[in-house]
Parts: structure tokens; C-alpha cells; sequence
């Protein structure tokens, strides 16, 4: 079984993911009001993230080794990437330390690099493996459900994994923050890899603060 699946991303009036600023407590304010079991991104994502917040990677340290202890009362989310490749092999332990979630877990492939799989293991780093060269969406959904109890994701990632999200009918709900501004034609659009038309059934919408507008649509 599936959980559900909601795409939620700041865009431009004309729908670029890039090019200007973020209101970050808008958009995570929205994301987090979800009350999400995880939060998904891609591993272009997470590192586009270290290079925005952080000046500079802190050194891993001894408790970086150790997954956090689980508690029951955390209502946080998990932190789940996508990183078939290893993009992020010495640098997991930033979001481990994140005071906004309380695990991460990996998702990879067969393919992926043995190296960075010894990585996550002498980590304890939870990883889901499945898929031939990239990583099974589906295969891996219906594991988080199973395995970790996970029955709402809300993805905090670019036009490439949201794309495949839609493509393959695995998200129910797009959560759109519209912000007051044109990128221009040189900027990377939200929807670029989606090929063949989708259906959106219109659900809400709400004015925010600085002139952003928040659209909920169903997907399909």
C-alpha cells in the first residue's frame, strides 16, 4: 500500500523553481502543515541545500555514527533522499543533525556504489534498496509504509524527482506556493520533464503574507 503523496514547491508566476528567494518560513510553515511522516528529496536537492544554509560542511564527528534513538513521542518527520548514485557519501551527517527532522533514511539502488553503501552501514544510516540504476519509487513508497509506518510524504525536491512523481501516478495532491515574481526564461521550470498532459482538479486557495498565493490541486 501506498502512502499519500503530496508535491509541494515555491514557484514563480512563471513556474520556475530558481532565480529568486524563497520565503523559507512560508514554504516550510505550509509543508510542515501536512503533518508529514517524511519529507522526500533528491540528492541534487540536499546538496543545493548544504550549499545555500552551510558555509562550509562541518568534520563528522563520533555521534554521527550513531542513528538517534527512537522515540515514540517525536512527531517529527523523517528525512528520506534519494541517492542512487552517492552523491552524498560524507556529508549524510548534516541532515542527521538537523534539528527539523528526526532520522534520515536513503533510498538506492543496485547500482549504486558499494563504497557508499558501507558508508551508510557503518552509519546506521536505514537505507531502501530497489530498482536497477534508479531507484523503484513505487517499490520504495510501499516500503516505507511497510517498514516505517510512513503514510504521508511531502516533497521538499526539484522538477526531477517531483516529475517522476507525477509520471508514474505515485502523488495525489500538488501544494503550489506562487510567488509574486518572473525568473525568465533562463531558469530551470518546475514541470519540464513531465511529457503528456495531466489532469488537476482544483481544491483551494489561499492568500499569504509578501503577496504569495498557496494552490492545492488533486492530481489525476
Amino acid at each position: 500500500m501506498l502512502p499519500g503523496v503530496i508535491i509541494h514547491n515555491s514557484v514563480s508566476l512563471d513556474n520556475a523553481v530558481l532565480g529568486f528567494d524563497i520565503d523559507l518560513g512560508v514554504h516550510y510553515g505550509a509543508l510542515l502543515a501536512y503533518r508529514p511522516d517524511a519529507v522526500l528529496a533528491g540528492a541534487d536537492t540536499a546538496l543545493y541545500g548544504i550549499e545555500m544554509f552551510l558555509e562550509s560542511v562541518p568534520a563528522e564527528e563520533e555521534r554521527d555514527f550513531n542513528r538517534p534513538p527512537a522515540d515514540p513521542g517525536d512527531r517529527r518527520p523523517l528525512q528520506v533522499i534519494v541517492d542512487s548514485r552517492g552523491r552524498l557519501h560524507d556529508l549524510l551527517h548534516v541532515f542527521r543533525r538537523s534539528e527539523h527532522t528526526k532520522d534520515v533514511i536513503v533510498l538506492v539502488s543496485d547500482t549504486t556504489p558499494a563504497s557508499y553503501i558501507d558508508y551508510l552501514d557503518a552509519r546506521s544510516y536505514p537505507a531502501i534498496r530497489c530498482g536497477s540504476g534508479r531507484v523503484d519509487l513505487r517499490t520504495a513508497l510501499e516500503r516505507l509504509r511497510r517498514d516505517f509506518g510512513v503514510a504521508t510524504v511531502v516533497t521538499d525536491s526539484g522538477g526531477g524527482l517531483n516529475g517522476v512523481l507525477i509520471e508514474e501516478r505515485l502523488a495525489g495532491e500538488l501544494s503550489l506556493l506562487v510567488l509574486p515574481v518572473l525568473a525568465g526564461n533562463r531558469q530551470k521550470k518546475l514541470f519540464e520533464s513531465v511529457a503528456s498532459p495531466v489532469n488537476l482538479r482544483f481544491v483551494r486557495s489561499e492568500p499569504m503574507d509578501h503577496g504569495i498565493v498557496h494552490l492545492i490541486y488533486r492530481i489525476g
